[in-house]
C-alpha cells in the first residue's frame, strides 16, 4: 500500500514541480504533510511523547529525505529518464542490505527469491528500453546525480526502519516532517524564494495533495515495518514506479514499452509470492 500511495504522490509532485518548481513543491509537501498529520493525531488523541533519542534520527531523516528528492528531480531533469529511473529504483537493494546488517533480519530462500522478482519487476517497469537503446554510447548526464538519489533513498529507508523499530512510528513521522520543514524552510528564506504562487487554489491543492499522500505512505511503510520484516516492507515499496507509468498511460495517452509490460507482470508475481511466503 505504501508503494501505491508513494506512486500517486510522485506523480502529483511531478505535476506540481512543473508548475511551481521543485523547491516550492518540496516546501508544500513538507508543510502540508506536517500540519495535516499533526492535526489528525491530535484529533484522535494520539499525540505522543518525544524521546530525546529520536531527535538524531529525525534530523538525519529530514536531511537525507530532502537531498534524495532534490537529486531525484535533478537527475530526471538531466535525463534520460529511461536510464536514471531504474538507477534510482535500485535504492531498495541498499535499504535491504543495511536492514539485514543492522537489524539482524534473516530471510528464507523463498523470501529472497520473491524479493529478487520484485526488484527485477521494478527495474523493468521503470525502464523504457526504446529510449534506453537510443542513449547507448552517449554520455548520460543524469546518472551521477541519480546515484546520489539512490544512495540517500537507500540510507533513508534503513534509518527509518531502525527508528521505527526503536521508537513509536507516530513521533518518528512527526519529527521527520518537522525537521524536513525546517530544512527546506531555511533554504527558501536564505534564497528569498517567493511562495505567493500558492495563493492560487490549484497550486495549493496540488501541493497539499502531495504532502498528505507522502505522509500517508510513510504511515503505511512504518506499519509494515512494525508488523513484520523491515527488509520485505522496504522491498515492497520499490514498486512505486508502476503507478506513474500506469497514470501516464491512462491520463496522458503514453504507450508503455514491451519490457515495461513484462515488468508489471513480474512485479505482480513477485509481490504475490512475497505475500505468500512472508
Amino acid at each position: 500500500m505504501a508503494a501505491v500511495i508513494w506512486g500517486f504522490a510522485d506523480y502529483a509532485a511531478g505535476i506540481c514541480a512543473r508548475q511551481v518548481g521543485a523547491v516550492r513543491t518540496a516546501f508544500a509537501m513538507q508543510s502540508t504533510g506536517l500540519v495535516s498529520f499533526a492535526i489528525v493525531i491530535w484529533l484522535v488523541g494520539l499525540w505522543p511523547a518525544f524521546a530525546p533519542g529520536l531527535v538524531p534520527f529525525a534530523i538525519a531523516l529530514g536531511f537525507l529525505g530532502l537531498i534524495a528528492v532534490a537529486a531525484l528531480y535533478r537527475g530526471l531533469a538531466l535525463g534520460p529518464v529511461a536510464v536514471v529511473a531504474p538507477v534510482v529504483a535500485s535504492y531498495v537493494v541498499i535499504t535491504v542490505v543495511l536492514v539485514v546488517i543492522f537489524l539482524g533480519e534473516r530471510l528464507t530462500p523463498a523470501q529472497i527469491l520473491a524479493a529478487a522478482l520484485v526488484f527485477v519487476g521494478v527495474v523493468l517497469t521503470s525502464t523504457d528500453a526504446r529510449e534506453l537503446r537510443s542513449t547507448l554510447g552517449r554520455p548520460v548526464p543524469g546518472v551521477r546525480i541519480g546515484l546520489i538519489a539512490t544512495l540517500t533513498f537507500g540510507v533513508w529507508g534503513a534509518i527509518f526502519a531502525i527508528a521505527t523499530r526503536q521508537y513509536s512510528w507516530i513521533p518518528t513521522i512527526l519529527l521527520l516532517r518537522a525537521t524536513s520543514f525546517v530544512f527546506v524552510g531555511g533554504f527558501i528564506v536564505s534564497r528569498g524564494i517567493d511562495l505567493r504562487v500558492f495563493r492560487a487554489r490549484p497550486a495549493l491543492a496540488l501541493g497539499t495533495t502531495v504532502g498528505v499522500l507522502d505522509t500517508l505512505a510513510n504511515v503505511f511503510f512504518a506499519k509494515g515495518i512494525e508488523s513484520g520484516y523491515a527488509s520485505l516492507a522496504a522491498t515492497g515499496t520499490g514498486m512505486y514506479p508502476i503507478v506513474p507509468a500506469l497514470l501516464g498511460m491512462i491520463a496522458l495517452g503514453e504507450r508503455l514499452a514491451p519490457n515495461q509490460l513484462v515488468g508489471i507482470v513480474v512485479l505482480v508475481v513477485g509481490l504475490a509470492t512475497l505475500g505468500a511466503v512472508s
